[in-house]
C-alpha cells in the first residue's frame, strides 16, 4: 500500500499523557479541543480519524521515542505535543501498556512478578536485556532500572515512557534492579539468577556471557513446555487482479508430527510477472538452506546463543537476496522492472541443553521479516504485532523527523524502504527477534493483503477461540482470513500461514530431534509459462513472449543446482564460524549446579 497505515475510527486511541502537570487535570476534562481526560495520565483521542500533525520544532524529549520505533512492541511512540505557556509541553504517547477496552494500564512487572511462572519470569528478563543496548544507544536505558515504568501484558514487556540517562547506566545499577526481584523469584532459578547479580555487580560478566547464561535458563526452563506445531498455509490472487505475486509455505496443513519447522510468506513486486518470480525464488531457496542450519543446531551439546541462530537466519536471507539481485542483473532489469519480494518467516530451531531428566530438546522459535508483511501473536486474550514495517513512514521517525501517526495520511507513506532482491545484500537489512513461548496461541504470518485497514486488529477476535477449541481446523481459519481479506481489501492477492502453538507441560522430553520435514516443492500449475522459463529455465512457449518483451536484454535464469550451490555454500562458511563462536562461550552455571535446584 502507498499511506501508512490508518487508525480505524471504531479504534479506542488511549494515550499516556507527559508533562507538567499532566496527572493533575481532572477526570472528564476536554484538552486541546480533542482529548478526552479518561483517568490521571490517561486521555482518549476522541478524533482518531484525523492524524496530529508534527510541530515544526520536536522537542528534544521526543526524539528517543522516534529513534527507538523499531522496538515498538516495548516501546511507545509519540503521538501529539501539547504545548503550555511558560511551561514544557505535553507529550502524548501512544502504542503505551494501556488497556484501551478498560482505559487502564497494564500492570506493572513487580505486582505480576511472584505469581509467573519461571519461564515467563526469565522471558521478562531477556526482554529487558534485550532492550538493554538499543536503549543505551539512545541515552535511555535508565527507564529499564525504574521497575515501576515496566508494565506485562501477558509475555510481553512494555515500557509506560523513557527515562533520560543523566550518566550511562553500568551493569551494577542493573544488578540492583535486578535484585529487587530475586525474593519473588520462583524457586527453581532463585539461586542462578541471585548468582548473576552477584556476578554484574563484582564487574565479572561481559555482555556476551550474560546473554549466554540467560538464554541457557530460559531454555531450561521452556523446555517443559516444548510446544507442539501445527501449521496450515494459502495464498490467493484476490478478486481484482490477474496474478498471485504472493507465495508462501506451506500451502495446506502440515502435520503435527513431525514438527513444522518453518513458515514463510512473500510477497512480490516490480516488473513484468517479475514479482511472482522473485517470491517463488525466495520461498524455495529458503526451506532449501534452512534445513541445514536447522539439522546442525539439533546436533550441538550446548545451546546455540541467539545472536549466533540470528546470523544464520540473516545469511540465509542475504543469500536468496543476492540470488533474486544477480538475476534482476543478468535479465538487465532496472529501476521498478527490478523483482523483489518482501518476506516474513518463522523458524522453528532446535536445541538440546541439559537438565535434571537428561539431555533434551527444546524449541526456539525465530521470526524474520523484511519489508511489509507482518507477524502476529494472537492469544484469546490479546493480539500483537510483532513485526515493524520497512515503509517510509518508519524510515521517517527512526530518523527523527515526523511521528509516526502523523505520517499515516501522507501520499507513499507506506511505500517500502527495502525488499529482498532488488538491490546487492549489503543494502539489505534482515530483522531478525527471537520469541519465547510460554503459551498457547497461533503466530500469523500475512501479507498486506489481509492486513491493509488494520483487518487483523479488527477481526481477530473472531477466530482465534475457534483456533484453539478446535471448532474449526487450522486450514479452514486460513481460508476464513483470506476470504476476509478479499471481502475488506480485496485490492491486492493475500498470503495467510498460521502457526498454531501449544506448550505441552509436562510433556515427556524428547532424547532425538525431529528430523525436519522434506521442503514441498510449489506446484507448477501454479506458475505461468513465463514465470516458469525464469524460475526453472525451462523452454516454453511463453519464453519467446518474454524475450520480446525486454529485446536486447540476456534472459538468463538462476537454475536450481546454482540455487543449491550457494546455499551451501553459505551454511559452510557461516555456519563453521557460527558454530565454532558458540562453542567458545558456554554458560556459567555449571550443570550440577542447575540439577541441585527443584
Amino acid at each position: 500500500m502507498t499511506s501508512a497505515e490508518r487508525v480505524s475510527s471504531s479504534t479506542k486511541v488511549c494515550l499516556w499523557a507527559m508533562g507538567t502537570g499532566a496527572e493533575s487535570v481532572p477526570v472528564g476534562d476536554i484538552v486541546g479541543d480533542r482529548y478526552e481526560v479518561l483517568a490521571p495520565q490517561v486521555w482518549q483521542d476522541t478524533e482518531p480519524d484525523v492524524p496530529p500533525a508534527t510541530p515544526d520544532a520536536i522537542p528534544e524529549t521526543a526524539i528517543p521515542y522516534l529513534k527507538a520505533h523499531s522496538h515498538r512492541l516495548h516501546v511507545p511512540g509519540v503521538y501529539d505535543v501539547l504545548t503550555q505557556k511558560g511551561k514544557s509541553p505535553w507529550i502524548l504517547l501512544e502504542n503505551a501498556p494501556i488497556n484501551s477496552r478498560a482505559g487502564n494500564l497494564y500492570p506493572d512487572l513487580l505486582s505480576q512478578w511472584a505469581t509467573a511462572s519461571s519461564a515467563r519470569q526469565l522471558s521478562w528478563l531477556w526482554q529487558l536485556w534485550q532492550l538493554w543496548q538499543p536503549l543505551l544507544e539512545v541515552g535511555v536505558a535508565s527507564s529499564l532500572l525504574d521497575l515501576a515504568l515496566v508494565r506485562v501484558e501477558g509475555w510481553r514487556v512494555r515500557l509506560l515512557q523513557l527515562t533520560p540517562d543523566t550518566q550511562s547506566p553500568t551493569f551494577t545499577s542493573l544488578s540492583q534492579a535486578w535484585q529487587l526481584l530475586v525474593d519473588g523469584a520462583q524457586p527453581a532459578i532463585t539461586d542462578a539468577l541471585m548468582k548473576v547479580c552477584q556476578a554484574l555487580a563484582a564487574g565479572e560478566m561481559s555482555p556476551a556471557q550474560l546473554t549466554v547464561d540467560l538464554n541457557y535458563l530460559l531454555l531450561k526452563e521452556l523446555a517443559p513446555y516444548r510446544p507442539r506445531f501445527r501449521t496450515a498455509g494459502e495464498t490467493h490472487a484476490g478478486p481484482n487482479q490477474s496474478r498471485n505475486e504472493d507465495a508462501c509455505y506451506p500451502e495446506g496443513e502440515q502435520p503435527e508430527i513431525p514438527t513444522p519447522r518453518m513458515a514463510i510468506v512473500c510477497d512480490g513486486v516490480g516488473g513484468h510477472e517479475a514479482g511472482e518470480v522473485a517470491s517463488q525464488i525466495v520461498v524455495r531457496s529458503l526451506q532449501l538452506q534452512l534445513q541445514g542450519l536447522l539439522a546442525e543446531s539439533g546436533r550441538e551439546d550446548n545451546a546455540v546463543p541467539p545472536e549466533v541462530v540470528a546470523q544464520q537466519i540473516e545469511a540465509a536471507v542475504r543469500v536468496v537476496n543476492d540470488l533474486v539481485n544477480t538475476q534482476n542483473d543478468l535479465q538487465s532489469r532496472s529501476d521498478r522492472q527490478r523483482m523483489g519480494t518482501t518476506l516474513v518467516m518463522a523458524l522453528v530451531v532446535p536445541q538440546r541443553i541439559k537438565t535434571p531428566q537428561g539431555w533434551v530438546q527444546t524449541d526456539d522459535l525465530y521470526i524474520a521479516h523484511v519489508g511489509d508483511s507482518r507477524a502476529y501473536w494472537i492469544t484469546p486474550d490479546y493480539c500483537h504485532q510483532i513485526t515493524v514495517d520497512d515503509d517510509i513512514a518508519s524510515r521517517e521517525t527512526l530518523a527523527g523527523r515526523a511521528f509516526y501517526p502523523a505520517l499515516r495520511d501522507r501520499p507513499a507513506a507506506g511505500s517500502l524502504t527495502q525488499a529482498l532482491g532488488t538491490r546487492g545484500s549489503r543494502y539489505v537489512t534482515p530483522h531478525v527477534q527471537r520469541f519465547a513461548v510460554d503459551e498457547e496461541g497461533v503466530l500469523l504470518l500475512c501479507s498486506d493483503g489481509l492486513s491493509d485497514h488494520q483487518q487483523v486488529e479488527k477481526a481477530w477476535a473472531n477466530y482465534i477461540g475457534l483456533i484453539t477449541k478446535n471448532i474449526i481446523s487450522l486450514q479452514a481459519a486460513v481460508d476464513s482470513w483470506i476470504e476476509l481479506a478479499n471481502q475488506k481489501n480485496g485490492h491486492d492477492n493475500v498470503s495467510v500461514v498460521l502457526m498454531q502453538i501449544k506448550p505441552a507441560l509436562n510433556a515427556a522430553y524428547d532424547t532425538m530431534p525431529d528430523q525436519p520435514a522434506p521442503a514441498a516443492a510449489p506446484a507448477a500449475e501454479d506458475l505461468t509459462e513465463a514465470s516458469k522459463a525464469l524460475l526453472y529455465g525451462e523452454e516454453t512457449v511463453a519464453e519467446a513472449a518474454v524475450s520480446s518483451s525486454t529485446e536486447g536484454a540476456p534472459q538468463a535464469t538462476v537454475p536450481r543446482w546454482w540455487v543449491a550451490i550457494m546455499a551451501i555454500a553459505i551454511l559452510c562458511i557461516a555456519g563453521g564460524v557460527g558454530w565454532w563462536v558458540a562453542g567458545r562461550l558456554t554458560p556459567t552455571l555449571p550443570p550440577d549446579d542447575v540439577e541441585s535446584v527443584e
